[in-house]
């Protein structure tokens, strides 16, 4: 029944669908969503749109962020090349632009084999990551086509770099043995191990890297050069810099076995080669015109020779259009370094870094630096004996490259083009990689070492100059009208000829007065003999030399050669030789000076000669000593243009000659006056010596006392002479009473080391020989009241000083005088004191004596060097007295009867 009622309702029209049906779409879903073709493409297109600005904004927040783009910081013209380069560029089609050497027609150059060169084969292997910040990526491998054409006349069959394929069995080149194992580079007989380079037969010198017997050091050289003022569309062709890339490296002998290069975005290239020597690099800024460039090589050959490659093939002049208003005439700048990397000493059997000048002071100071505007090698080869370099330099801290491009500039009046000499670039001359002079400092340095001699000599006629090469020390020789003859013994010819070539300043003498020749050399008072000086002095004037003319002496001899501190054998025969420096001494006149250039001045903080780096220093002094110079004094100039002060050794072969060198600086004015030639330009003679540089030669420096105090044995006595020291008590005199008729007594207890009246000892003063003469002569009269005078406070003797007559005053002791001038011979000065009377009270008694000299008198009276002594003379002359033992209140103060003629 129920079946004919369902059937019943169905035939009425009221139907049901059941939940199992299939709905329009016939998914079976019951839900549905329809979506249009028109909404499609609508919701597709605004999600590319709204992808495409995220990616464009991010991108330009990135490349801001990198510095890729304009930023506020950067030159308007910079950022006007950079807009206009994105505009202009072009990529290149992916496939052509994405390559491997050989795969398209449009490509850069590919390195190739110099013919006759050999260079081993090699595999390869690489990873390229693929940024947004470049838009070209190339790797181009050697090319041995040309090379193997050129040897063999065939064509390799081609391998990973254009070589033959390694993978093959080898039957020749024994790269691999009969079973295909790799032999290494040190047994095989190929001369492919030459890894390409020329052998050098020599370990010490800038070749380091010789690969005679098959010996290749972990040592290197380093190039690092940076280029300014570039044009900005050569610097933004991958393909030209690439060309310019091979051809450095062409021109240089080395070998490029494969390079990558990215164009950058938006401008800018880098690139990086592999050398069989080791690799180059670069990478370049369009906008601001510049390029920076590194080239390291482990070969032999020097580099510092391709810098002016380097300059011709990437130092592209700038185009009218890139040249910005104003500027004129801006030619690309260069600043470089050169490095010497790795290691040597100890992997190369006999390799000595004093020997090789890139090793050394000419590497540390001046080529591994790039503080130079201006830095550029006008020669640099080898005579017989050593190298020979000049650079010429601009230090970008003392001298701007701009005045003096100005200073060239004839055609615009500034101050610089009115006064180019001060503008010029400085001159260094290295010998052996050891700087000797500069353009700015030479003057000084010569001054330095030939007139305080000249000046201090009565009258020198007869000069000897031992090195000297340069020829500066014979110009100032030359400027003296006494000097009848000069004669330079100079070992090395060469140097002479190249300094005449490439130092024409150093030996000038066209503009002296009288002087009718242009090189000083060429004057008829000079003698120029290339020889050893060792062997000229020993045969002329050794030891074993007899029936020596007076008239062959000299009257001053100028010892300007190696520094003290070099290694060398020849410097110990100089400095340590007791032939040699007895025959220096030999060759001198009665009243003759000797003047040794000592080299760098000593730091507070330096050890004794006698165990630092100036071993020849301290010996050569003490040799001096032994052959019988009498006095011996030191000074130093911080201006000669050297890293650091330098110093001389002046030598009296007789006492009373130093009398002379203490003269004041108006009478050193006045000797110049009448001695020194006059120049034709009406230019001053002389730079920097004069009375007032010559007074302060007299005292020796701080660091000099210093270093003498520091004595190995302890046997040079420094004491008190630095000075009062606050330690030593000093007894006023009013705590000392005079007991009539029996002495000078304490009235309270005295220190051992204590100054009595010290106050009233150094109120003093000095005169000169010359002083007092004049005085003696104008006023007679006047003279014996001055002396009355000071007869009250003390007593004052009239003595010859060097044959003039000259004033000395000192204390006595109980009216008892004992004259003794041998304190101012010291300096060829008088001494006069006004001290207390009641020194003139004590009491003396040598075997009970508590107060004295605390140093000998043999000390003070001839020291034949003493920097202590020097720089305290006047000390020495006015309180040198202490107590030597303790004393007790009420205690008489007795002196030693040995010391009283020294009060």
């Amino acid at each position: 029944m129920a079946r004919r009622s369902n059937a019943s309702g169905n035939a009425n029209g009221h139907h049901h669908k059941p939940s199992s049906t299939l709905d329009e779409c016939g998914t079976g879903n019951r839900f549905s969503i329809r979506i249009t073709f028109l909404f499609t493409i609508v919701s597709l297109s605004l999600s590319f749109v709204v992808a495409l600005s995220v990616g464009c904004i991010s991108r330009v927040v990135l490349l801001s962020s990198a510095g890729a783009l304009p930023s506020p910081t950067r030159p308007a013209a910079a950022d006007a090349f950079a807009s206009d380069a994105v505009a202009k560029y072009e990529p290149p089609p992916l496939e052509q632009a994405r390559t491997m050497s050989g795969k398209t027609a449009n490509q850069l150059p590919s390195p190739k084999v110099l013919a006759g060169k050999d260079v081993p084969y090699t595999t390869y292997t690489s990873k390229t990551f693929h940024t947004a910040a470049t838009v070209t990526a190339n790797t181009l491998h050697i090319d041995r086509t040309t090379a193997m054409l050129l040897m063999t006349g065939k064509t390799s069959k081609g391998g990973d770099d254009g070589g033959p394929d390694l993978s093959a069995p080898q039957t020749s080149g024994k790269l691999r043995d009969a079973e295909g194992e790799w032999i290494p580079c040190h047994e095989s007989p190929n001369p492919q191990c030459s890894r390409g380079k020329a052998a050098i037969d020599h370990v010490n010198t800038a070749g380091h890297n010789s690969d005679a017997n098959e010996e290749h050091l972990p040592a290197g050289q380093h190039l690092l050069i940076d280029l300014k003022d570039v044009s900005s569309s050569f610097l933004n062709s991958e393909s030209r810099l690439a060309e310019a890339m091979i051809s450095l490296i062409n021109e240089s002998r080395l070998t490029l076995l494969s390079y990558h290069c990215h164009s950058l975005v938006p401008i800018g290239v880098s690139c990086a080669g592999v050398l069989l020597e080791s690799h180059v690099a670069f990478h370049t800024w369009p906008a601001e015109g510049v390029i920076t460039l590194d080239l390291f090589t482990c070969g032999g050959m020097p580099l510092i020779p391709v810098l002016p490659l380097v300059e011709r093939l990437f130092g592209v002049e700038r185009e009218e259009d890139e040249v910005e208003e104003g500027e004129v005439g801006v030619k690309p700048s260069m600043l470089w370094a050169h490095k010497l990397r790795g290691f040597r000493e100890g992997f190369a059997e006999g390799y000595d870094p004093s020997d090789n000048p890139l090793d050394g002071e000419m590497e540390r100071f001046l080529l591994g630096k790039m503080d130079y505007d201006l830095k550029r090698p006008l020669v640099s080869t080898h005579t017989d004996f050593q190298s020979f370099e000049v650079y010429e330099v601009l230090p970008s801290a003392k001298r701007s490259l701009t005045s003096y491009q100005k200073s060239l500039d004839t055609e615009n009046e500034t101050y610089e083009s009115a006064n180019p000499e001060l503008f010029v670039p400085d001159k260094l001359l290295y010998l052996g990689g050891v700087m000797q002079s500069t353009l700015y400092g030479e003057a000084i340095y010569h001054e330095s070492i030939v007139h305080p001699p000249l000046i201090t000599h009565e009258n020198p006629k007869r000069v000897a100059i031992v090195g000297g090469g340069e020829g500066a020390t014979l110009r100032e020789v030359l400027k003296h009208r006494s000097v009848e003859s000069a004669v330079m013994i100079e070992i090395d010819g060469e140097v002479v000829e190249l300094s005449r070539e490439y130092l024409k300043e150093w030996s000038d003498c066209s503009d002296i007065e009288g002087s009718n020749v242009e090189w000083c050399i060429d004057d008829e008072r000079v003698e120029a003999r290339y020889e050893d000086a060792l062997g000229y002095f020993k045969t002329k004037y050794g030891r074993f030399t007899t029936g020596v003319v007076e008239k062959d002496r000299f009257d001053v001899v100028i010892m300007d050669a190696l520094d003290p501190n070099e290694v060398p054998e020849i410097a110990e025969e100089l400095y340590q030789s007791d032939n040699f420096i007895g025959s220096l001494y030999s060759s001198l006149t009665e009243h003759g000076i000797l003047s040794v250039q000592l080299g760098e001045s000593p730091w507070f903080a330096s050890a004794p000669d006698e165990v630092g780096a100036f071993t020849n220093r301290a010996i050569m002094i003490q040799k001096m000593r032994d052959v019988g110079f009498k006095s011996i004094h030191i000074y130093e100039e911080s201006h000669s243009g050297f890293l650091s002060p330098w110093s001389t050794l002046l030598a009296f072969k007789d006492y009373d000659s130093r009398a002379n060198w203490y003269r004041s600086a108006a009478e050193i004015d006045l000797e110049l006056q009448r001695r020194i030639l006059p120049m034709k330009s009406g230019r001053r003679p002389l730079l920097n010596y004069d009375g007032a540089t010559h007074f302060s030669y007299q005292l020796p420096t701080k660091p000099f006392e210093t270093i003498y105090c520091r004595a190995l044995d302890g046997s040079n006595k420094c004491g008190n002479y630095g000075g009062f020291s606050p330690v030593n008590r000093n007894v006023p005199v009013s705590d000392l009473e005079i007991k009539e008729g029996r002495g000078v007594f304490t009235k309270t207890d005295i220190a051992k080391h204590s100054w009595i009246g010290l106050d009233e000892q150094v109120k003093s003063f000095v005169t000169r020989p010359s002083t007092w003469s004049v005085a003696d002569s104008l006023n007679r009269e006047s003279t014996r009241s001055i002396i009355s005078y000071l007869e009250d406070y003390g007593v004052c003797n009239i003595f010859l000083v060097s044959g003039s007559r000259s004033l000395h005053c000192h204390i006595s002791c109980s009216g008892c005088v004992l004259t003794t001038n041998s304190l101012c011979l010291y300096q060829g000065q008088t001494h006069c004191c006004a001290v207390p009377r009641i020194f003139q009270f004590m009491n003396s008694d040598t075997e009970s004596f508590n107060f004295g000299d605390w140093t000998s008198q043999r000390e003070k009276k001839r020291t034949i060097y003493s920097p202590v002594i020097d720089r305290h003379i006047r000390q020495v002359l006015k309180a040198s007295k202490m107590t030597l033992k303790d004393i007790s209140e009420g205690e008489e103060i007795i002196i030693s009867s040995s010391q009283v003629s020294s009060i």
